[in-house]
């Protein structure tokens, strides 16, 4: 079990691993507390500055890790940031971006994160109360709440009992909570969420070793989604008996593609498929698209686009660095505009390797930088 602790000597909030068996994926929804306590200045930044910074850093290195190992999926729930404190309004609890893919969600939550302001109400429990709809109640999800805020109840409510009728209720909780500058009644309160809602509570300053903890949970996971999938693939005879490929599209290769168990190109391939066998298409995720091979009687996942000259994304973001090995430590080649656009001569986890014919330049870019044509 994890044991992490807090800024106080007290009995901390525990984290049994087993929680997380037979669960093929992760969801994450981060509550960022804007009410006006967190407008508090602590040395030479306020606490609202402080609690921006940690869902930044925690956002950006599991939009890296969900590319590199997975399918992940991110929201973000905002408190206290419509209405100023004066007016009393401890509804003031919004979803402001919806689970979906990180890959999806990184810069609306980041671009959220940036502009929102602190100045309402402590309405921390009713905000839990409020996040029942914000995830799926199916039975392989796992589905992890994490709370930045000072732990300011304003409004007369529980946070911690809010927490236990949650996880009394709702499947696969997790509810995890990240302190900002916490007085006593604050910590209390965090630990108190994290321990009922079988989740941790980190200091702020700790976000390096949160993050540790969500990328271990999943890679649990993503351990667990292989070994249901290898199974699932001595399954398929079912669905041919079924005949389900009344109801899909036929799929074209143009060239051979490794057929692969799930969206990871480190599992065994299960076969190579070739551009003459019959394909039907199921479903399509991102860069992978789930085919069924009815003559050879396999069900399994291959990359969309596999390379080549028509193989091209576009960089999103102006100053986008070019790396010249994989990894952000190497040396920039150069920084690329908007709009530039970019061969992928190959694709490596959460890296493309690509080549711009107009500064004649190769190199490696940040997969959530660019998006494919």
């Amino acid at each position: 079990m994890y044991l992490l602790g807090g800024p106080v000597s007290q009995a901390r909030a525990v984290f049994n691993p087993e929680q997380l068996n037979k669960k093929r994926y992760i969801n994450i929804i981060f509550i960022l507390d804007c009410s006006a306590s967190m407008n508090k200045i602590i040395g030479p930044v306020r606490k609202i500055d402080i609690a921006k910074k940690t869902v930044e850093s925690i956002v950006k290195n599991l939009a890296v890790e969900a590319h590199e190992s997975g399918a992940m999926k991110s929201g973000l729930r905002v408190f206290g940031s419509k209405f100023y404190k004066w007016k009393q309004n401890c509804d003031d609890t919004s979803l402001e971006v919806p689970l979906d893919n990180i890959e999806t969600t990184m810069d609306p939550i980041l671009v959220k994160v940036l502009n929102v302001t602190a100045k309402g109400q402590s309405s921390l429990s009713l905000t839990i109360d409020a996040l029942k709809g914000d995830f799926p109640e199916d039975d392989d999800q796992s589905n992890f709440i994490v709370v930045v805020s000072d732990g300011d109840e304003s409004c007369g409510g529980s946070p911690c009992g809010a927490v236990k009728q949650l996880a009394g209720t709702s499947k696969g909780i997790s509810v995890n909570t990240l302190g900002v500058q916490t007085d006593q009644t604050g910590y209390d309160n965090l630990n108190c969420m994290a321990e009922a809602g079988n989740g941790l509570y980190f200091d702020s300053k700790d976000v390096d070793k949160f993050i540790l903890f969500l990328k271990d949970c999943n890679k649990k996971i993503g351990e667990n989604r292989k070994q249901m999938a290898l199974q699932a693939a001595s399954d398929t005879v079912v669905i041919a008996k079924r005949n389900v490929t009344a109801n899909m599209t036929e799929y074209t290769i143009p060239s051979p593609s490794p057929l692969y168990p799930d969206r990871d190109e480190r599992f065994p391939a299960i076969d190579t498929l070739q551009p003459t066998d019959k394909l039907y298409m199921i479903s399509t995720r991102g860069l992978w698209v789930e085919v069924f091979a009815p003559e050879k009687q396999l069900k399994g996942w291959i990359v969309a686009k596999t390379g080549g000259s028509q193989y091209s994304v576009t960089v999103t973001d102006d100053k986008t660095p070019l790396y010249a090995e994989k990894s952000p430590s190497s040396n920039v080649v150069a920084y690329l505009d908007a709009g530039a656009q970019l061969t992928v001569l190959k694709k490596d986890g959460a890296w493309y390797n690509v080549f711009n014919q107009k500064l004649n330049v190769r190199g490696w870019v940040v997969a959530f930088n660019v998006v494919e044509n």
